[in-house]
């Protein structure tokens, strides 16, 4: 019965925000045409961009919460955490302005990981740009991979081969840190600790659902000038 709730909650997740997506579609289709008109005065023109970068809004937040549902089709698969994060730097350096830089250390010898690949893209992005935000001006975000030499307990699904080996992602920034308080906070849904009208308070659930997914956890480590997030993942011995 679990189980059937849980596939009725991710199908539920996944038709909203497909039919908000096409509604917002629409409306952003429209209001192209509208500020396109050359006839609009400054006022209508300036109000038609904010509707528009609030149609924006919404349609990146139905994304990120679409990414919360498990997906209908999921791959597992060893993947090279070498290979990967290679691969994966480009993305994570759209999140680098205002001067800051990602920097990554990946050990030689990992094991490889053993995950579903769109899953763990999406959860590290989300960190990594949590971090970058959170970091100030020419401020530098660490991505360390290592061996973990402890085993974990991890909620959420059970993968169905026992972890060989255990892989730690940790991103650390050096911003003003999260106050004790807010530690298991900063990881509920729409919480954010950003005092701006962008921030969504979705990053950290986002990256905890899908970590959790993929049969891993999320430790957090903070304090004023160093916020480490350690993401714990399952590997396979080559």
């Amino acid at each position: 019965m679990r189980f059937e709730q849980s596939e009725f909650h991710n199908q539920l997740v996944r038709g909203l925000t497909h039919k908000m997506n096409n509604i917002l579609s629409l409306c952003q289709g429209y209001i192209g045409l509208l500020i396109d008109d050359e006839s609009l005065d400054r006022d209508t023109r300036d109000g038609l961009l904010r509707i528009r970068e609030s149609a924006d809004a919404a349609s990146n937040l139905m994304d990120r919460t679409k990414a919360l549902a498990a997906p209908p089709s999921a791959v597992w698969r060893q993947i090279s955490p070498e290979d990967f994060f290679k691969s994966l730097l480009p993305a994570l350096q759209l999140y680098a302005d205002r001067g800051v830089t990602v920097q990554i250390t990946c050990d030689p010898g990992l094991p490889d990981l053993y995950a579903d690949t769109p899953r763990l893209r999406v959860a590290l992005k989300e960190i990594v740009k949590n971090a970058c935000e959170a970091s100030p001006a020419d401020g530098i975000v660490k991505i360390s991979v290592k061996r973990h030499p402890h085993p974990i307990r991890p909620r959420g699904r059970r993968i169905t081969l026992p972890p060989i080996n255990w892989t730690a992602i940790t991103v650390t920034d050096s911003g003003k840190g999260i106050p004790p308080s807010l530690n298991t906070k900063v990881f509920q849904p729409f919480f954010s600790t950003k005092h701006n009208d962008t921030a969504m308070g979705l990053g950290l659930s986002v990256a905890l659902g899908l970590i959790q997914q993929l049969g891993g956890a999320i430790r957090l480590q903070s304090k004023p000038g160093r916020t480490a997030i350690k993401v714990l993942l399952p590997a396979r011995a080559s």
